[in-house]
């Protein structure tokens, strides 16, 4: 058994005031790419950040920061420009960014995409963007936060919304509890769901988990057949309630947690599948 491990090191609010190890800079995104690659890592969820630090879908920094964490990670590390919107961009920009910059893969939260299933215009710009996407090979990760969002997913499948055998999805555990915090059970809802679609052979699916129960939750994760997104956009406390010294130290974390179950670290190519791409 395999888990793939995605680092999310800073998301799209958070300051250094949260934790001065937090990467907002670009050289500081890059060193902190790679010292979580050496640990264990085989991906990147990236945000950038303006010159103000505020979360940003801007081509020009996304381009610059890739390139820059290409040179030190190399092709076997996958980089995923992320689209959250954080109530400043609309789905139009959004689509915008990615046909744009042509990343290696992205993420799209289903639910900022599309806010309601009924708007015609929205659903054929969706579905043009999902198919632009899969002819120019980029891998697209939905992002789901509820089992209502999972449904939508699937109805999005039936509608041909969204296209392809395969899919991957990412699965939100406790961002919108009280305190942002989730506990590991709240992942049961989710799989109890994709079994109810009968989605179970069709997607990829991964878990980011809120609080002090990040790395309890994916472990679990990992046991059940999912992979796994860690890092400071999640959570700065590790199980035994300390501090997480950088991003790289919660990834050493949980790799030394998955070893002791004999879970092992995921191909490149398999990685790539798990985040959406295909060829």
């Amino acid at each position: 058994m395999n888990s793939g491990i995605m680092v999310a090191p800073n998301g799209a609010r958070l300051l250094q005031d949260e934790h001065p190890e937090l990467p907002l800079v670009q050289n500081d995104i890059v060193n902190t790419a790679l010292m979580c690659k050496n640990e264990g890592a085989d991906a990147i969820h990236l945000h950038v950040r303006g010159d103000d630090f505020k979360h940003i879908l801007d081509v020009k920094k996304y381009q610059e920061t890739i390139a820059a964490i290409r040179v030190k990670c190399k092709d076997d590390f996958v980089i995923q420009a992320t689209t959250e919107s954080v109530g400043r961009y609309q789905p139009d920009e959004m689509i915008s960014l990615i046909k744009q910059l042509k990343p290696q893969a992205t993420s799209v939260a289903i639910k900022e995409l599309l806010p309601s299933l009924d708007n015609k215009q929205e659903l054929i710009n969706a579905k043009e963007f999902y198919k632009f996407s899969k002819d120019e090979n980029i891998g697209v990760q939905h992002i789901l936060y509820s089992s209502d969002d999972l449904r939508r997913f699937h109805q999005l499948l039936e509608q041909e919304v969204i296209t392809g055998e395969k899919h991957s999805i990412l699965f939100v555990l406790g961002r919108y509890a009280k305190g942002q915090r989730c506990e590991t059970a709240d992942l049961i809802p989710f799989l109890e769901t994709l079994k109810t679609l009968k989605l179970e052979n069709c997607v990829h699916w991964m878990l980011c988990a809120f609080g002090e129960m990040e790395i309890p939750a994916l472990v679990a994760a990992s046991v059940l057949g999912g992979h796994c997104r860690i890092g400071f956009e999640n959570s700065r406390v590790l199980p035994n309630g300390q501090i997480a010294k950088n991003n790289a130290s919660q990834v050493q974390y949980l790799k030394k947690q998955l070893e002791a179950l004999n879970i092992g670290k995921v191909e490149t190519k398999d990685m790539k599948e798990i985040l959406g791409i295909f060829k």
